[in-house]
């Protein structure tokens, strides 16, 4: 096995991990879900304010429905009204056209402030609505910026990943597996060197005894650093 053939293969993994977290944390990415958001809201805006119109205006053709029925109701009670000559019925009478009266006087005060929310919603509708197109070219301008930049960067993966086979083809094949196999279980460096006496995955100082048993075995699977366990090529 060859352990210093992998550093090229290790350094490009690494920077292909590098090339990953730039695409999944490319401000491009978050500036593009926030338009997106911005242009949602505002259609969800847009649908709660014409939903409530849509009610306001239903209750308002209610209430004008029943204004009109307590018209004619009215109407009625004053045509017998002047028919009527037994006092009891005349009061009667009197009492149901008051009662009326009544009902169409809070109907009315009803309908004013119905017609004051639907003159508004007209407003506020318009105001949204208007926003829309100026949101819609924001989420496609940040879109087109995110497809750029991804773009950008998945060129420089797949051509790091070029580069990797490239490098992984002149390794031997059991140094390669067992290469990927430390690298299937760690976080950190899979192989390193010792550099200045410190082991160059974790940076942990290696005393001259443990050197010396690492250079016995250099090249086999027992060639580990002892504090992170990376294949070193010694």
């Amino acid at each position: 096995m060859n352990f210093r053939s992998l550093l090229p293969v290790q350094a490009l993994d690494q920077r292909l991990a590098q090339l990953a977290h730039r695409e999944a944390q490319l401000p491009e990415r978050a500036a593009a879900a926030a338009a997106t958001r911005a242009l949602e809201a505002a259609h969800a805006d847009v649908l709660r304010r014409e939903k409530r119109q849509g009610d306001v205006t239903g209750e308002i053709d209610r209430l004008e429905k029943r204004g009109k029925e307590l018209d004619a109701k009215k109407a009625k009670y004053e045509s017998q009204l002047k028919s009527v000559v037994v006092m009891r019925e005349v009061e009667a009478l009197q009492h149901e056209i008051a009662t009326i009266d009544a009902e169409h006087s809070s109907l009315d005060d009803s309908e004013l402030v119905l017609l004051d929310e639907n003159e508004s919603l007209d407003s506020t509708l318009a105001a949204a609505r208007d926003a829309l197109p100026g949101l819609e070219a924001s989420a496609d301008r940040a879109a087109a910026a995110l497809a750029d930049a991804l773009g950008a960067v998945q060129r420089e993966i797949a051509a790091a990943g070029d580069e990797r086979a490239t490098c992984a083809a002149s390794v031997d094949a059991e140094s390669l597996a067992l290469y990927e196999q430390v690298r299937a279980r760690k976080t950190g460096a899979a192989v390193a060197e010792i550099v200045k006496g410190t082991c160059g995955g974790c940076r942990t100082a290696l005393s001259p005894k443990e050197q010396a048993e690492l250079k016995k075995v250099a090249d086999t699977t027992d060639a580990r650093c002892p504090y992170c366990s990376c294949l070193l090529a010694v």
